[in-house]
This record gives structure tokens, C-alpha cells and sequence, in this order.
């Protein structure tokens, strides 16, 4: 009988451990705020991206990494990821700089996009995930917007 009570109290206190925002508290929005190429090669690209992570929450956030993948006009374009430590203050935004892997086949696939859209503005969707430091699991988060290159 002791075991099964202690069983249980283990379990809700893991299972309360593995909240990752207290409730009530909303997911932080992340915008795409720069890409630049930092080096091509024949088979891989590598882009600096540059991600605003605003938090809309009364209480800090203490980001310990993040996962995301960038698609252009609904064909992936790159994946990124960072364990770059950052905390969010209370109704502000950070700055986080990832780096993006892409290949020369998406890389072509966007150019061949580009020339069959001309003037058209591009589609993009950013989504990923937000490590929270001393937080299992991830905090959620997709934007979409579009740009013209052209202008």
C-alpha cells in the first residue's frame, strides 16, 4: 500500500515537472527578422538567420535552444537549430541568431519558383520549437508572412 502511494505521489510530482509554462501563460510569437548566406558549397548552403522571439507573459522566459525549419512558398527551405541561452524579459523580445542548412536541390527548386512567379510575392512559413531552461518538452510556435524580393 505504501509503494502504490509513494508511486503516485512520484508520478504527479513527475508529471508536474514536465509542465512547461505555468497556466494561463501564452506561447511567445517568433517572427523571422534577417537571413543572410554565410557560405555555399556544391551540395550545401549555410544562411545566419536571425529570429525575434517577443514574449506577450507577466514572467520571463528563459530559453535554453530552439528548433526550426523555414519553408518558402510550401517547399522547405532550410532547418536550423541553436542552444544559444536567452531570456525573454516580461512584455519584451530577444534576438536569436541560428544558423540554416540547406541544400543545392531546395536551393534550385526556390530559384525555379522565383522565374515562374515573377513580380509575385513570396509565401514563407517559419516553425519550430522553443527549449524552456529546467522545462521538459518544447513551446510551439509557426508564423507565416511573405516578402517581395523584387522590391
Amino acid at each position: 500500500m505504501f509503494v502504490k502511494k509513494l508511486f503516485s505521489l512520484f508520478l504527479v510530482a513527475l508529471l508536474t515537472g514536465c509542465t512547461v509554462l505555468p497556466p494561463g501563460i501564452e506561447n511567445p510569437h517568433v517572427t523571422l527578422n534577417n537571413l543572410q548566406v554565410l557560405d555555399m558549397t556544391l551540395l550545401e548552403q549555410r544562411y545566419a538567420v536571425t529570429l525575434r522571439v517577443q514574449n506577450p507573459n507577466p514572467v520571463p522566459i528563459p530559453i535554453s535552444g530552439m528548433n526550426f525549419r523555414l519553408d518558402i512558398n510550401d517547399t522547405e527551405f532550410g532547418r536550423g537549430v541553436t542552444h544559444q541561452a536567452v531570456t525573454v524579459p516580461a512584455y519584451g523580445e530577444a534576438l536569436v541568431e541560428l544558423n540554416l542548412v540547406s541544400n543545392l536541390v531546395r536551393l534550385f527548386d526556390q530559384v525555379r519558383g522565383m522565374e515562374s512567379n515573377k513580380g509575385q510575392s513570396l509565401h514563407y512559413r517559419l516553425s519550430g520549437g522553443i527549449s524552456v531552461a529546467d522545462r521538459l518538452g518544447k513551446l510551439p510556435f509557426e508564423y507565416q508572412g511573405e516578402f517581395n524580393p523584387r522590391r
